[in-house]
């Protein structure tokens, strides 16, 4: 299951209100911010180490919810001659660029890194080998009794 950086809550606090995307449904926003987060997790997988737990930094929220915004106001319709639908675009183009910085190291994002579950064999015995475990004093080769 991929990670979500950002809630609907967060996308009405920091993207847009769900009323200016018209007949856009919860259930799409969400979809839009699973799909914005695989985005910015492109990015961030240049830096840090995939994936990252919650909290996440309110910065890269935030980004999520602007990417998601625009791709949103592109679904329900730009209109280039609307201010408020130019701030949309300029919130896509920073939160793009910021991405673009963190990936170059440019700039920080605090992460909590996830335990994924390690691809290592888990090997364990309870008996003995035959190995000696002290070496032994006197005798043998190097102190070693074969």
């Amino acid at each position: 299951m991929a990670t979500t950086f950002a809630t609907i809550a967060d996308f009405e606090s920091a993207g847009l209100p769900l009323s200016a995307l018209g007949s856009v449904s919860k259930l799409d926003v969400l979809r839009q911010l699973e799909r914005d987060s695989a985005f910015a997790a492109t990015y961030l997988g240049d830096k840090y180490t995939m994936p990252l737990s919650a909290p996440y930094d309110p910065a890269l929220v935030d980004a999520v919810c602007r990417i998601a915004a625009w791709h949103l106001l592109c679904r329900r319709g730009f209109n280039p001659e609307n201010p408020g639908d130019q701030v949309v675009r300029q919130g896509f183009i920073d939160a793009r660029d910021w991405l673009t910085r963190v990936a170059n190291g440019q700039a920080r994002v605090q992460v909590q890194q996830a335990n994924p579950e390690s691809l290592q064999p888990d090997i364990s015995s309870n008996e003995r080998r035959g190995y000696p475990t002290v070496p032994e004093v006197g005798g043998g080769f190097g102190g070693w009794s074969f």
